[in-house]
């Protein structure tokens, strides 16, 4: 299909810079229980909601003998003594802001619970430019399946190839492509090469570099004046 009629936004890493924050609170709910959780874990399980990581860690190093639940209310309260750190990614607002009057509708598809989506949207008045939101609540099955994107896509009531993905990880790649989207690689957290590899379409190292590609994009499929 040519026609691209959604940017769906991934949130952290893409629209602000706290993967390391949210790490971080993970890493220290999993030490208050005497757990040193390896940085590769990170990578690993980065863009899929920290409640499945922190099971993963409960299982693996506690025998699964905590609930989940709790682990991740201890991750919230460790999160949100930090959350006043939260910056925008460089671009990401501006970007937002120019580029929502050129298609018909935006959607976020993220692995952050609601009440951080929010913060992040009221700390940086970004409600008005969504038209659906899918969070960490709201899929059975997160990322890197196809479900966020899948149902960001269906709200929003458009086939998942009218949609381009904006990602910074590889999960997140996984799941944008296997819903069926175009997906642009953001280098705010994987380089280049392991996007790519993932499955970008596209891997971009900024926002201006993705304003670029999409006005190429825009030139190819529609010769002269034209509206996305």
């Amino acid at each position: 299909m040519n026609h691209i009629h959604a940017i769906l936004f991934d949130l952290d890493g893409v629209i602000v810079d706290s993967e390391a924050l949210h790490n971080a609170a993970v890493a220290t709910v999993a030490a208050a229980h005497g757990v040193a959780v390896p940085d590769a874990l990170f990578d690993e399980f980065m863009g899929i909601p920290d409640a499945v990581l922190l099971d993963h860690i409960n299982r693996t190093w506690l025998g699964g003998r905590l609930a989940v639940a709790d682990l991740l209310a201890e991750k919230q309260t460790a999160f949100l003594q930090v959350a006043d750190q939260v910056r925008a990614v460089p671009g990401a607002l501006a970007f937002i802001r120019t580029a929502r009057p050129r298609f018909r509708v935006f959607g976020l598809a993220t692995s952050s619970l609601r009440a951080n989506q929010a913060l992040v949207f009221d700390r940086f008045d970004l409600h008005r430019y969504f038209d659906v939101v899918v969070t960490a609540e709201d899929v059975s099955h997160p990322k890197p399946a196809p479900e966020p994107y899948q149902q960001a896509a269906a709200r929003l009531g458009l086939p998942t190839a009218a949609c381009i993905v904006i990602e910074d990880s590889v999960n997140g790649i996984l799941s944008g492509k296997g819903a069926g989207c175009q997906v642009l690689g953001l280098t705010t957290t994987y380089p280049a090469a392991e996007l790519a590899a993932a499955g970008a379409d596209a891997v971009c190292a900024s926002f201006a570099e993705i304003e670029s590609w999409l006005d190429a994009r825009q030139r190819r499929a529609h010769p002269g004046p034209a509206v996305l």
